[in-house]
């Protein structure tokens, strides 16, 4: 008996052993399936975190774009450094924006100034012609009642006739080098304010709408270009008293904006305040009489 009962043990003690090897087995199993898994998991994760890094900031502008997220487009968009081969697309797509912004806005005139700058080869730049032709059917109307209604109030007048006399060409003065050089100063002046108008205006554009976190950057972004126009030298030796108002409506123009977003930031507010809206509204009046003596301005240099 004894013996027998020493083989049951013996039998009973194997299938134990077995079955916790089996057990041990199956967890070892459940372990590699689940390890696999969450490796698999984490390579997936690592794949597409990395194909999202190696995205440039004008894919990512473009992409917005399509999208319809304008605020975010514009910011991937001025990213792009002057001496990235995608950096004219982008100014050119960073004007539609700003032009397709202001149009909806009802601002046709800084409408059509960027709008304008958008380029042939652009996608968008059908989507632009649009807009230019509808601000000028708008323009055009505008411009024939004004004829109607000056048609209505003139009087009748007297034409007389005086007949031409002709007179001996007078020849040209001859040309003053300094006068030549003071002349060529004032223009590039201007072309630079102009530059640094269309940045300036683009960012604060994107920072009035853009959400509190994102801000504070463009804030950054305003006061650097702020910093950058007020180093422009304008040298010329006789100064064009319309070139140094330009360049004073500039500086107050870009002071308010700034200050504007500032007031923001400080509230902690995503759109206008009460506190904010004085200074938008002088910004507004600044802008409406800087780009009035950029006109003026243009033509008489």
């Amino acid at each position: 008996m004894d013996e027998e009962a020493g083989k049951n043990w013996e039998i009973s003690n194997s299938k134990s052993t077995e079955d916790i090897q089996g057990r041990k087995a199956n967890k070892n199993s459940i372990i590699v399936v689940i390890g696999s898994f969450l490796l698999l998991a984490i390579i997936t994760v690592v794949f597409i975190w990395y194909i999202y890094l190696r995205e440039s900031s004008y894919e990512k502008g473009v992409n917005y774009l399509k999208d319809k997220k304008l605020t975010e487009a514009l910011y991937e968009l001025q990213k792009v450094d002057p001496d990235n081969k995608n950096f004219i697309n982008a100014q050119s797509k960073i004007s539609y924006i700003n032009g397709l912004q202001f149009f909806n806005d009802g601002k046709n005139t800084e409408a059509v100034v960027f709008l304008s700058k958008v380029r042939s080869d652009d996608e968008y730049y059908h989507d632009a012609q649009l807009m230019l032709d509808k601000i000028n059917e708008a323009s055009e109307g505008n411009d024939l009642q004004s004829q109607i209604d000056a048609l209505r109030n003139k009087k009748d007048t007297v034409i007389i006739k005086k007949e031409y006399i002709g007179t001996t060409k007078k020849e040209k003065d001859p040309v003053d080098p300094t006068k030549q050089a003071d002349l060529e100063l004032s223009r590039k002046f201007v072309s630079d304010a102009g530059n640094s108008i269309s940045r300036f205006e683009s960012l604060y554009q994107a920072a009035r709408i853009a959400p509190l976190s994102s801000k504070s950057d463009y804030g950054k972004s305003l006061e650097s270009v702020h910093k950058e126009f007020n180093s422009f030298k304008y040298s010329a030796q006789n100064k064009d008293a319309g070139v140094l108002e330009l360049k004073r409506l500039i500086g107050e123009w870009m002071s308010k904006r700034i200050a504007f977003i500032g007031q923001l930031i400080l509230e902690k507010s995503v759109s206008e305040t009460n506190l904010s809206r004085p200074l938008r509204e002088e910004g507004d009046k600044l802008y409406t009489a800087m780009m009035s003596q950029m006109k003026k301005v243009k033509k008489s240099i």
